[in-house]
């Protein structure tokens, strides 16, 4: 009996435990997560600690990765198509080293399930999502089976960073030439990417 009770406590560990804080800990990410420009003064209030003991506790919680700053486009608020890709592939250990690279990828995450890789894509259209899809990812001979939904509203704010180099697919990505990245030609596609960006920017001035 005792062994089992044992067996249950590891099972529901708390967040205390997994993430080795405590109860002050926590209503500090919470109140920062709610108001990311709180003052260590405001928050001292909150959580009855004096201001250098609040500094301290962020600090620890910064190199624990607890409390990070995402910097981004509210995909609650604007127009932007932000495509989610499931698919269930071979390799998916080499097919996400490849993806890591790749500059038109918002973000790429290994799943379980019935698929496998779930990839998320931002664009301004949905022409441009289809053809990434239809190019990169139904050519690959990895890729078994694939999704594509569009993610038509958010209940809450959703900070994602955007990669504006997406808008440059149809001129740089996987063409006839094959898929650059998965070519280990990386570093050529961003210079490529980086010389476009500069020709616009110098357009501008």
């Amino acid at each position: 009996m005792h062994m089992a009770s044992k067996d249950n406590s590891k099972k529901n560990r708390s967040f205390n435990e997994k993430l080795k804080i405590d109860e002050v800990d926590k209503q500090i990410i919470q109140l920062l997560q709610n108001n990311p420009e709180m003052t260590h003064s405001e928050i001292s209030e909150k959580v009855h600690k004096s201001q250098p003991a609040v500094g301290a506790r962020i600090i620890k919680l910064r190199r624990k990765n607890l409390l990070n700053t995402q910097i981004g486009i509210n995909f609650k608020e604007v127009d932007i198509k932000l495509a989610k890709v499931e698919m269930f592939v071979k390799n998916v250990g080499e097919i996400l080293k490849n993806m890591s690279k790749c500059p038109f990828v918002l973000h790429a995450l290994k799943m379980t399930g019935n698929t496998n890789l779930m990839v998320l894509l931002a664009a301004p259209d949905i022409k441009t999502v289809d053809l990434m899809v239809d190019r990169c990812f139904r050519t690959h001979p990895d890729i078994i089976t694939i999704n594509v939904s569009f993610i038509i509203s958010s209940v809450k704010d959703l900070i994602l960073p955007v990669n504006f180099d997406i808008e440059l697919f149809d001129k740089y990505g996987c063409g006839s030439n094959g898929c650059l990245v998965h070519n280990g030609e990386d570093d050529k596609l961003k210079d490529l990417i980086r010389q476009s960006r500069n020709k616009a920017l110098k357009k501008d001035i």
